[in-house]
């Protein structure tokens, strides 16, 4: 309860908001080093998104919107839907066939568990170009990045302000990317943008941090005590 216990490490690294001039793709985000005595072997449970807010039926239903489609969803009986995996650039980019939405379109389904929204179902819309204006009065800066469109056209925006850093996986709990802004032509996001995974760890390494993004309890352990 007391604000400095919530505390669970420091930035130590943090590129300022950029574009890569070959991928193009926002570059945001930060290296943050545990503090031990928050975050350890006993405490640890994995990387996972609690997907208790919504129950079993409901987020079934959104998770898989064709039963005529092949679907890999299964709701959690500790209610943490297991992140493990990333999606590849191409899946994102042409999804799989199989899998089909209620409009009968390819798509990946996809959610994430946001500060402001909290849990939303969307789906994964390939990756996408637009114009970002990060600063009042300059020009803005074109960027290719993932775009992801509300489950349906009444089920509300995936994302809004305050949302950003959310983790944006699939139904089999890969990672497709981080979140990192959106954009509409209402007060809601009609659409919401997020920079790959695989790009941000291409970035991690090329920083000279070799990132190991699902750690088990043992390397977790390993990681703090080295």
């Amino acid at each position: 309860k007391e604000p400095a216990n919530r505390i669970i490490g420091h930035v130590i690294y943090s590129p300022p908001i950029s574009f890569n001039s070959q991928d193009t793709f926002t570059e945001d985000w930060a290296v943050i080093q545990i503090d031990p005595k928050m975050i350890n072997n006993s405490n640890f449970k994995g990387n996972a998104i609690d997907v208790g807010s919504v129950d079993v039926p409901t987020l079934t239903a959104y998770m898989c919107p064709n039963p005529k489609s092949a679907h890999s969803f299964e709701y959690p009986g500790s209610r943490l839907h297991k992140c493990y995996g990333m999606v590849s650039d191409q899946e994102m980019f042409s999804p799989d066939p199989s899998t089909l939405d209620e409009d009968e379109d390819a798509t990946l389904t996809v959610l994430k568990k946001g500060n402001t929204t909290g849990l939303t179902v969307g789906r994964l819309n390939t990756i996408s170009a637009f114009v970002r204006t990060y600063v009042d009065g300059k020009p803005g800066a074109l960027s290719r990045e993932i775009a992801v469109l509300p489950r349906t056209c009444k089920s509300g925006a995936f994302s809004a302000r305050g949302d950003s850093g959310a983790l944006v996986v699939d139904a089999k709990g890969r990672l497709c990317g981080m979140l990192t802004g959106g954009d509409g032509v209402s007060m809601n996001t009609d659409i919401t943008y997020a920079t790959p995974a695989n790009y941000i760890v291409q970035r991690l390494r090329a920083c000279g941090f070799q990132a190991n993004l699902f750690p088990t309890r043992g390397e977790l352990a390993n990681l703090l005590n080295a």
